[in-house]
């Protein structure tokens, strides 16, 4: 089902960043994956930096975790607020913006060397449980998602507003609104669940395919990613193994277009990174 980490090359790239991240002289590999530090354990959102570094954004810490893919080294643990419940992280520019779950998006600048929170925004909508958030560089907007199981009120829409970040405004009308059940209905013609089967289809992060008007939807309850248009059309999915993504909470695409996916880890160990075809 994923991609498995097959030349010697980055074979040895996933050791080396395996073993810098376990702190230990003894890597442990399983299937392609990164192994991340104890201390990232319950890594929220995931983005890429460039080609060769990923930053990870651990729940509650308020910090950035930058890994370089190269040489597998692992910068200082990068502090820019107070403790809080973040679950989306997206790169603009030089600039991060980081998404509190109850509905806040931090904007936080790289000042010298140390990171600042230059201002703080609520998101419309009224949701009380925010989890997604990606940068939609061809419209030049943030995109947020709140996350909305079965139990909550209205709980078939599925909708994801926009943020200018250079106004600082978001639009208080949804940039786009999917509805579960016609998603869920597609899952099963295309045979990704059973006829009886239903999906929550609740937001862990998303991320928009470049030049297309397409995104990806990563759904940890459901254990599920899925590429649907921005019409709604469901274009394709596949069902994580959760053996080898426990709980997956943030995606990103590097340069190259290869995906990754970050899941919280089991236990007191840490989580991992994974890469995974897009569907």
């Amino acid at each position: 089902m994923f991609d498995r980490v097959s030349s010697q090359g980055t074979t040895r790239l996933v050791l080396l960043l395996a073993a810098a991240c376990t702190g230990t002289s003894r890597a442990k590999v399983v299937d392609g994956a990164w192994l991340l530090p104890r201390v990232l354990r319950e890594v929220s959102a995931i983005a890429s930096v460039d080609e060769r570094t990923v930053v990870c954004l651990q729940d509650e810490a308020a910090a950035l975790y930058r890994f370089d893919l190269v040489t597998g080294g692992i910068a200082p643990t990068e502090s820019f607020g107070v403790p809080g419940d973040y679950e989306g992280l997206a790169a603009v520019g030089s600039d991060w913006w980081a998404l509190r779950a109850e509905g806040v998006l931090v904007h936080v600048r790289d000042v010298g060397s140390r990171l600042h929170v230059a201002a703080e925004h609520r998101l419309p909508g009224g949701h009380s449980d925010w989890e997604g958030l990606c940068w939609d560089a061809e419209r030049g907007q943030l995109l947020a998602m709140p996350k909305v199981r079965l139990r909550d009120h209205g709980s078939d829409q599925r909708p994801i507003y926009a943020f200018d970040p250079q106004h600082g405004k978001g639009a208080e009308e949804p940039f786009l609104v999917f509805s579960r059940r016609a998603l869920v209905e597609q899952c099963r013609k295309l045979g990704l669940i059973g006829a009886d089967a239903e999906l929550e289809i609740a937001s862990s992060d998303l991320v928009v395919l470049p030049g297309r008007r397409e995104l990806l939807l990563l759904s940890a309850v459901d254990a599920v990613l899925l590429r649907v248009g921005f019409d709604g059309v469901l274009l394709g999915g596949v069902r994580l193994d959760r053996k080898q993504l426990p709980k997956p909470e943030g995606i990103t695409l590097l340069p190259d277009g290869a995906l990754l996916i970050a899941s919280e880890g089991r236990g007191a160990g840490g989580g991992c990174l994974r890469r995974v075809p897009v569907p």
